[in-house]
């Protein structure tokens, strides 16, 4: 079995959840508009809340990611360092480019007060920047490339679960749309899979300074 295809096999239960996060979101967000999606999902703003969704979000801005660089650098785990650092950037570059050719308006510009009026002082983003959500595109590329390194198959879904709280994260702040977190989550995924594929060893001056990334057992997978 090819090297590739049996890690993903390996992993397929994070495959699985992100496939059906997708599919229960993107049936969800057919069924209401973008306005009902969004204040329903909405529905209990607490201070306590307003508090723990402020901080976690910060799991997105792509701080976490340069840790987790830093301390596999440390643990001399260069290639899974390099994994996380260039789907962090990649997840992000294309995120921003979107958002310059998409240009759409945050829920504080989009729906008014009338509609709406739980953002968060001082925390709510405004303007016109809204799709895709860039924090959701690097909890999803920082959870891809830690569920693929992961030797518990059960871990990866723990992985996939705080991405997700993360995407929430957003809505729940009022600045962005379901839509947007759901796009976000496709590109964190996608190019985190693209970095691990494209990028199968690292050498310095010829020499292979780890060995390739890891393959699951047959064993494991069987299991």
């Amino acid at each position: 079995m090819n090297p590739f295809i049996r890690t993903l096999h390996g992993r397929r239960q994070y495959i699985i959840a992100f496939t059906l996060y997708l599919l229960l979101a993107f049936i969800y967000c057919s069924l209401n508009s973008k306005t009902t999606c969004f204040i329903e999902l909405n529905g209990t703003h607490t201070a306590s809340l307003n508090t723990f969704f402020t901080w976690y979000t910060m799991l997105g801005d792509g701080v976490v990611a340069l840790i987790l660089f830093a301390v596999f650098l440390l643990r001399r785990q260069y290639l899974q360092g390099v994994h996380m650092l260039a789907a962090f950037l990649a997840s992000g570059i294309v995120a921003q480019l979107i958002k310059q050719f998409t240009h759409m308006p945050r829920p504080k510009v989009f729906l008014h007060s009338d509609q709406y009026n739980q953002f968060i002082e001082g925390v709510t983003r405004g303007g016109w920047s809204s799709f895709p959500s860039g924090h959701t595109a690097t909890a999803f590329a920082v959870a891809t490339i830690l569920a693929l390194y992961s030797s518990n198959k059960w871990a990866s879904l723990v992985y996939l679960l705080l991405a997700i709280l993360v995407g929430y994260s957003r809505i729940y702040l009022g600045s962005h749309f379901p839509e947007d977190v759901q796009a976000g989550s496709i590109i964190g995924v996608v190019f985190a899979g693209w970095v691990f594929v494209a990028i199968p060893e690292l050498r310095f001056f010829g020499r292979r300074l780890e060995k390739k990334r890891p393959t699951p057992s047959l064993a494991a997978i069987q299991s």
